[in-house]
C-alpha cells in the first residue's frame, strides 16, 4: 500500500511538472507571436508616413505674390528622398503712360541686349501714330530668363508714369513634360524593336510593313521632341508684351490754321452727300418706283369705275323727271 501512495504521490508531482512546462511553452509562443507581429505593424506606419511624405513633395509650392523663380524647375520635397521637379511657364503684360515712349521703347531694347547672353530677345514691335510732333503709340513683345522675369516687370513699371494693367500669370506643364518623356521612351524602344524585325525579316511583306511602322513612329517622335523643346524653351525665357502710351500733358497743342484742309474737307463732304443722293434716287427708281405706280395705276383705275357708276345713276334719276 505505501509503495502504491509513492507511485501515486510520483505520479502526481510528474503531471505538475508536466502541466508548467505547456504552460511556459504556450507563454512563449504568445510572446513570440506578438513580438513578430510588432514589427509588421511598424512596417505598415513607416510605409503611411512614407506615402504621406511623397503626397505632401507632389503638392505645388505657394509661393508669394511678386516673388520670382529662383531656378528653371522649382524644387519641392517632403523628405530627403521625395524631391519633385516643377516646370513653370511665366508670362506677363504690363500697359503703361510714359513721357516719351521713344526713349522707353530704346532703354527697353538696351536691357534686353544686356541679358542677351541669357538668351534675351526683343520678339517684336509696333509703332503707330505720332503725326505732327506727337509722340507714337508703341507695343512690344520680348522674352527674359525666367529667373529675371520678375524683376524685369518691376523695373518696367518704375519707368511708368502710371501703370495701368499689370498681368502676371504661370502655367504648370510639368504634368504633360514627364508624359511625353515616358511617351518618347516608349517609342523609341517599339523603334528599336521594328529596327529588329526589319534585319530578321524575310519576305518583302514583313519588310514593307516594318519600315511602314518605322515611319509612322519616327513621325511621332519628332513631333513629341518638338513639343518637349518648345515647353522647356518657354521655360527658360519668359514672354512680357509691353504697351507704351504718350503722357496727354506732353503732347503739342496743334494751334495751326490750315483753310486748305478745311476746304477739301468740306469738298469731301459734298461729294458723300451728292453719292448718297445719286444712289438713293438709284435705289428708288429701281426698287420703290414700280410699285409706287402700280398703286397709283389701281387708284386711278377705282375711281374712275366710281364716277362712272355715279354719272349713270345720276342720268338715270334726270331720265324719269324729265319725261
Amino acid at each position: 500500500m505505501k509503495e502504491r501512495s509513492r507511485v501515486g504521490r510520483s505520479q502526481a508531482v510528474m503531471g505538475f511538472v508536466v502541466g508548467v512546462m505547456l504552460l511556459l511553452l504556450v507563454l512563449g509562443c504568445g510572446g513570440a507571436s506578438s513580438s513578430g507581429y510588432e514589427p509588421a505593424m511598424d512596417q505598415v506606419m513607416v510605409r503611411e508616413v512614407a506615402v504621406e511624405s511623397e503626397e505632401a513633395a507632389y503638392e505645388a509650392p505657394v509661393m508669394p505674390q511678386g516673388t520670382m523663380a529662383p531656378e528653371l524647375f522649382e524644387k519641392t520635397s517632403g523628405d530627403a528622398s521625395a524631391v519633385t521637379e516643377r516646370l513653370i511657364i511665366r508670362t506677363g503684360r504690363i500697359s503703361m503712360v510714359v513721357e516719351d515712349t521713344r526713349a522707353t521703347r530704346t532703354a527697353i531694347e538696351g536691357m534686353v541686349a544686356q541679358m542677351a547672353a541669357q538668351g534675351a530677345f526683343v520678339v517684336s514691335g509696333d509703332e503707330y501714330g505720332g503725326t505732327g510732333g506727337a509722340q507714337p503709340h508703341i507695343t512690344m513683345s520680348i522674352r527674359v530668363p525666367a529667373t529675371q522675369f520678375g524683376q524685369t516687370m518691376d523695373w518696367l513699371a518704375e519707368m511708368a508714369v502710371e501703370v495701368t494693367n499689370r498681368n502676371e500669370s504661370a502655367q504648370d506643364v510639368t504634368e504633360e513634360y514627364v508624359d511625353l518623356e515616358a511617351r518618347l521612351e516608349s517609342l523609341e524602344a517599339a523603334r528599336q524593336r521594328l529596327l529588329q524585325i526589319m534585319e530578321e525579316a524575310r519576305s518583302t511583306k514583313d519588310l514593307l510593313e516594318a519600315e511602314q511602322q518605322l515611319t509612322q513612329r519616327e513621325a511621332e517622335i519628332e513631333s513629341i521632341k518638338g513639343r518637349m523643346k518648345y515647353l522647356s524653351q518657354s521655360a527658360q525665357l519668359s514672354s512680357i508684351w509691353i504697351d507704351l502710351e504718350p503722357n496727354i500733358l506732353n503732347q503739342p497743342v496743334d494751334d495751326a490754321w490750315r483753310p486748305a484742309e478745311t476746304v477739301r474737307r468740306a469738298v469731301q463732304a459734298l461729294l458723300s452727300g451728292l453719292r448718297g443722293f445719286a444712289e438713293f434716287l438709284i435705289f428708288f427708281a429701281i426698287a420703290v418706283l414700280p410699285w409706287l405706280l402700280l398703286v397709283v395705276l389701281v387708284i386711278g383705275i377705282v375711281v374712275w369705275l366710281v364716277r362712272r357708276r355715279s354719272r349713270r345713276n345720276r342720268t338715270q334719276e334726270e331720265g324719269p323727271e324729265a319725261g
